[in-house]
């Protein structure tokens, strides 16, 4: 008797006589392409290549990059695949088709048979997730990560830790398919805030180098010693020979102090109850040998980019060439001014590694340029980079930034200064050579969430009211006037 029906058998990894139900016996010949006979391959090679793949209901599944085998009872007509992209057929011999998977995703293959009897089966190609998780494991051990694979999207679920683990996960899916579904989920216990603070100076090295100031140190050997309110009283230990007091802004020596040329303006920015060195900023300000451009305070998680901008964004003309020739002048915005830009990442440990980029810019017109009768200022940019590892609380600085400037300047008596030879008793010319250096100064701190506010209560004692009678009787009575 003949059957209309065909038998699906998985070659090498399953017995023979186990196999699955058909899905229906409709054609499915939507954008198909037919496979023709070919030469089958030996049976030693059909061994190796198969691997057993399980069904689950209707959906029949098979891993990308491996290959399972359709077998017939009568010998096949034609086999039609509804998505070659995903699978590929090959006519291993009259009776059998060899299928191979070769990216996610969802097809059909139709197959008909010399004695009538026709088939169609519905195959879901899935990502390899078995390595996908064991990657994911060993490289995060600790974290609840679980991997699966539906109709050839990676799907990510569990906890972890950090954001750092969450995009470490997500890149590692993408390894191994573009469509990616990511339900992982940062444990809120585990998050952790990171506060900057940044103190960024400019210091006018050639003022500097003219400045000559007494620093002083608590230990057996002291070179001079202020009196001032920024620091602690333990500071101002006395010690024969020597002596002094800062007042009114200005630092007043005894005889007998040694005063010392700075020549590291970081000298002045940095304090340490450890290694007694510090001063007065705001002497330093006073005296305009700094300038604090900026001191930002900002916090975000552990993970998370956080930028800061004082400054603006000054408007350039750009041309651009029209149809026939013709060209119009568009305005465009680019910003100035003190930027960071601060990325933290708190580690197990509870160290902090830190990616810190900050940058001065400002408008340089000595350098500007005419372009169509508008003047467009150069920038003068100084930027630093850097990534280190710190405690929290502990402190770094990046400096070296130097800007050096010559201006020159021409005095002169009107009139008389354009007298040929006579004027030149009449000019003077100054030429003014500067050198500025920016100092960047950062602290990391790791803060914990703020407590939930508390919670309001609605009063259970009655609201007073206003008797009228007793408010009545209680007044004064006054008697009118005859």
């Amino acid at each position: 008797m003949r059957t209309n029906l065909l038998s699906l058998c998985l070659s090498a990894a399953m017995p023979m006589g186990l196999c699955a139900t058909p899905i229906s016996a409709a054609q499915q010949p939507i954008a198909v392409a037919a496979v023709t006979s070919a030469p089958a391959p030996s049976a030693a090679a059909n061994d190796t290549a198969f691997t057993s793949t399980s069904f689950s209901g209707d959906m029949q599944h098979i891993t990308v990059g491996r290959s399972i085998s359709l077998r017939t009872a009568h010998r096949l007509a034609k086999v039609y695949v509804t998505n070659p992209a995903v699978l590929y057929a090959y006519t291993a011999n009259p009776n059998e088709v060899l299928l191979t998977s070769k990216q996610p995703g969802i097809s059909s293959v139709a197959l008909w048979d010399e004695a009538g009897g026709s088939q169609t089966y519905l195959f879901s190609s899935d990502i390899d997730t078995e390595t996908l998780r064991k990657s994911i494991q060993g490289a995060m051990p600790t974290e609840d990560i679980h991997v699966q694979s539906e109709e050839g999207r990676v799907v990510l679920s569990g906890s972890v830790t950090t954001a750092a683990v969450y995009d470490a996960a997500y890149k590692m899916a993408g390894l191994y398919s573009k469509d990616v579904s990511n339900t992982l989920v940062v444990n809120s216990s585990a998050i952790k805030q990171v506060k900057l603070k940044v103190r960024i100076i400019e210091v006018d090295r050639s003022k500097l180098d003219q400045f000559a100031f007494n620093f002083f140190n608590a230990g057996g050997n002291i070179l001079g010693q202020t009196t001032t309110t920024q620091f602690p009283s333990t500071l101002n230990a006395s010690t024969s020979g020597s002596s002094s007091s800062s007042s009114g802004g200005g630092v007043n020596s005894t005889a007998g102090n040694k005063s010392v040329s700075v020549t590291n303006p970081l000298n002045f920015l940095l304090y340490s109850s450890q290694l007694n060195v510090g001063a007065t900023l705001q002497d330093l300000a006073s005296r305009q040998l700094l300038q604090i451009l900026a001191e930002p305070t900002i916090t975000t998680l552990s993970g998370e980019k956080a930028n800061f901008l004082a400054g603006g964004e000054f408007p350039f003309p750009v041309v651009q060439g029209g149809a026939g020739g013709l060209t119009s002048i568009t305005i465009q915005f680019r910003p100035y001014g003190v930027k960071l830009e601060f990325l933290p990442l708190v580690n197990p440990d509870g160290t902090i590694q830190l990616k810190v980029a900050p940058e001065v810019s400002a408008l340089d017109y000595t350098n500007a340029v005419q372009i169509s009768g508008y003047t467009i200022p150069a920038i003068s940019t100084r930027r630093a980079e850097t990534q280190v590892i710190l405690r929290s609380g502990q402190s770094f600085a990046i400096s070296g930034l130097l800007d050096k400037r010559t201006t020159d300047q021409l005095g002169k008596t009107p009139g008389i200064a354009s007298v040929p030879v006579l004027g030149a008793l009449f000019k003077s010319k100054d030429i003014k050579r500067s050198t500025t250096e920016i100092l960047v100064l950062v602290t990391p701190e790791i803060v914990d969430p703020m407590s939930a506010a508390p919670t309001w209560v609605e009063p259970t004692s009655p609201v007073p009211t206003l008797d009228e009678k007793e408010f009545d009787q209680a007044m004064p009575k006054i008697k009118p006037k005859n």
